[in-house]
């Protein structure tokens, strides 16, 4: 199984939205890309596997690759370096709305996958960069 995230960076964050074939799942917010935040910055674009992660102290999370998680945080929090933060939808003002239930709806959605042993896999694809910074000018591909 594949799911498509597909991406689009601002200076304040990126926003994505998580499809499995043509239907969409959630939608995605992650920290700034790398040239805007190089300290705070979004999962590089490529292939990554997934596989859910239990522990006591934080409950269920899923690792992506050997550098990304997906997990839920609160609207109030921001998603630190490699951190994929479903939502379920947006106020007008740009707050997340349900973050917690769009994870745990993710999550229901990949369990029957991975239960009869299948490879779940992210694909991660973006717009490019709109803005001039000169920093932001990497090759991006649609």
């Amino acid at each position: 199984m594949r799911l498509l995230l597909k991406r689009r960076y601002t200076p304040r964050g990126t926003l994505g939205r998580l499809f499995l074939g043509s239907r969409q799942l959630c939608f995605i917010r992650e920290a700034p890309k790398s040239c805007y935040s190089p300290s705070r910055h979004c999962l590089e674009e490529g292939v990554y596997e997934l596989e859910p992660v239990h522990t006591e102290a934080e409950g269920w999370r899923i690792r992506l690759g050997d550098g990304g998680w997906i997990l839920s945080k609160a609207p109030d929090r921001v998603p630190e370096t490699g951190e994929l933060c479903p939502v379920t939808a947006y106020r007008a003002d740009g707050t997340p709305l349900f973050t917690r239930l769009a994870f745990l709806k993710l999550l229901d959605e990949l369990e029957e996958a991975w239960g009869g042993g299948e490879v779940v896999e992210l694909e991660v694809v973006s717009r490019g960069v709109p803005y001039r910074l000169e920093s932001c000018r990497i090759p991006s591909y649609s």
